[in-house]
This record gives structure tokens, sequence and C-alpha cells, in this order.
């Protein structure tokens, strides 16, 4: 019996298995205790890439080239984020605004957005459940606006490092 072909060994017509499309966690919580003692772990979605698309307003998460999430997006006045490459460039769980994430220019040269940097985030916590209001509309101070839930899930799916595409 014959051993698989090593990888330098493949003809070209072979393809390489799909790249591992979930992350295992482990829950913190009871709900998922099996009375083991121990945590189950949980299967979360692998997320690759964010491409946000300013004409539909749409940001989408992208996980192994499939859409893991998508939500309704706020932009600025006239929709005032710069299209471009950017990378999620660090967190700001104490933001005015939920959660942030910081997004900077993949091109070291590149101009930050004017306002101290280009950010994904909630809406301002002191508006409690009137935020619903500003779904869909753009009232962001020149960020990318969201649910507070929305980032939340968000924050939990996509890791500093991860590329981000933002489309005129």
């Amino acid at each position: 019996m014959s051993s698989p072909p090593m990888p330098s060994e493949r003809s070209p017509r072979m393809k390489a298995s799909p790249a591992v499309c979930f992350s295992v966690a482990l829950a913190n919580t009871r709900a998922f205790d099996d009375n083991s003692g121990y945590p189950r772990p949980i299967l979360v979605p692998r997320v690759d890439k964010l491409v946000i698309d300013k004409a539909r307003r749409r940001l989408t998460l992208m996980g192994c080239k499939r859409i893991v999430r998508s939500y309704r997006i706020s932009l600025g006045a006239e929709g005032s984020a710069p299209a471009g490459r950017y990378v999620v460039a660090g967190r700001n769980p104490k933001s005015p605004f939920h959660l942030a994430l910081r997004l900077a220019r993949q091109a070291p040269a590149a101009a930050e957005h004017a306002g101290g940097g280009l950010q994904l985030h909630g809406t301002p916590d002191w508006l409690g459940p009137l935020a619903v209001a500003l779904k869909g509309s753009d009232w962001t101070p020149g960020g990318i606006g969201v649910a507070n839930d929305e980032i939340e899930d968000i924050w939990n799916l996509v890791s500093d490092g991860t590329p981000v595409t933002i489309r005129p």
C-alpha cells in the first residue's frame, strides 16, 4: 500500500484541503456545562476579512471565502470613511460608542482619517434603547456605526490584524 503523496509530489490538479473555517472556544458559562465540571467547547466561525460597502451601507464578515455575518451600517457625513485597505489595529472597550475597533491604513505612508483614526463602533451608551432610531441613518462622527449587539458580535469574531476593505 502506498502512502499519500507529499505536498511537493502533488499533481497540479490535486487541491489542498480547505482551511479550517471554525475555531474552538471554551464557553465560560453554566449553560454549556454537561456535569463533567468542564465547559463544553463550541465552534465559532473564523473571520479572515471584513468588507465594508459604503454604497450599500453593508458590512460583511468573510471566512474561508464565505459570508459569516452581514450587518447594515451607518456612516458619517457624506459617507466620510475613505475607501481603501485597512487592518483592525486595536480595540477600545471603554469607547463612548459602546465598543470600538480601530482601523488603520495598510499603507504605512497613508494619512490617518480626520478625528484621530477610523473606528468601527456601536452607538452611544447614553442613548440606551433610543439608539434603535439611529439604525440605517448616517449619524457617526466620521466612523462606521452598527448596533451595540452587532458590535459585540463583531468584537468576539474579529481578531486584531484582520484585513478590512472599504469600498466606495
